[in-house]
């Protein structure tokens, strides 16, 4: 069978790049797939104070940074959604929205992962209209208004603060005490004037006729019920994979995410993951930097795969 590619990767964020330049730099003929931006949620990211190389930069200038990097070695670049991938003989058969179909030899997955949604009352009918799930996109929107972020991990810590630096007050809900996140970055949200937490508590309900006015907050020690007027809610309680087009071929794991061995490889030959579509064995951290590090071992991965074929 004659192949269109050598490796095509799904995705361009931190990951795809990464494995796209390692890839490159081996001479393998290699696509580049993505659906929107390339950079992936750098381009939703404020500020990056731990990657290696930069003090602090901002997530759409790293993203900016990665993408030139990766266009250094003149990669094949197509703005394709997958919708479904196949193994056919030794190689892969990829189908897009477009109604495209490529195949390779070989697939590296970085498609990455989505915001979760609250699954509340409200939400859904106000997406848009005040429900965001990007404060670098809309948060300028809400410039001296009230504003209610959700969650306890990184991604809501970070918003947080974004958000005071724009807002009049931001208004933190999360359901523990306690956060998952470094120290520095909660000391500075319980330091932050502008922020006020809601701790031990949910959002039951999102409220507003043609616009977001209040939510419904459920103190979970006292169990009783207040209202909060905001203009504006930022949910960020954490990521689901985009591994639909992958289910047929049997590699994800009960949450869809794609299950890896240390070298990123899936249990279909040719096939590998990288950055937060994909799952160890091993719990990890779900950084920029880890992402780059599963792109490049996918990568070589994926080059001795090719080497013994």
């Amino acid at each position: 069978m004659l192949y269109d590619y050598e490796l095509i990767i799904i995705g361009a964020g931190p990951a795809g790049l990464t494995a796209a330049i390692y890839a490159r730099r081996a001479l393998v003929k290699t696509l580049i797939l993505e659906k929107s931006l390339t950079g992936g949620k750098l381009n939703k990211t404020e500020d990056v104070d731990n990657y290696p190389g930069f003090t602090s930069i901002k997530g759409p200038e790293l993203a900016e940074k990665m993408t030139e990097h990766a266009k250094y070695y003149e990669i094949d670049w197509q703005q394709q959604e997958v919708t479904k991938l196949a193994k056919k003989n030794e190689g892969f058969i990829i189908k897009t929205s477009d109604e495209n179909i490529l195949t390779s030899k070989a697939v590296i997955i970085a498609s990455g992962a989505m915001e979760n949604k609250l699954k509340i009352k409200g939400e859904k009918e106000l997406t848009n209209l005040g429900v965001s799930y990007c404060a670098i996109c809309d948060g300028f929107l809400f410039r001296e208004k009230e504003v209610v972020v959700v969650g306890g991990g990184y991604s809501a810590l970070e918003t947080a603060l974004y958000m005071s630096n724009v807002a009049s007050q931001v208004y933190l809900v999360h359901r523990r005490t306690d956060f998952r996140a470094e120290k520095e970055i909660v000391a500075k949200v319980k330091s932050n004037p502008k922020i006020t937490l809601f701790l031990n508590s949910t959002i039951i309900e999102i409220k507003g006729k043609e616009k977001v006015e209040k939510v419904i907050v459920n103190d979970l020690t006292k169990n009783e019920v207040s209202e909060l007027f905001t203009e504006a809610v930022f949910p960020c309680v954490g990521l689901s994979p985009l591994s639909d087009f992958t289910h047929e071929i049997g590699v994800c794991d009960q949450q869809n995410y794609i299950t890896i061995q240390d070298d990123c490889s899936t249990a279909v030959p040719g096939l590998f993951a990288a950055g937060d579509v994909a799952r160890a064995s091993a719990k990890k951290i779900k950084q920029i930097v880890t992402a780059t590090a599963e792109g490049a071992i996918a990568a070589q991965s994926a080059i001795n795969y090719l080497k013994k074929l």
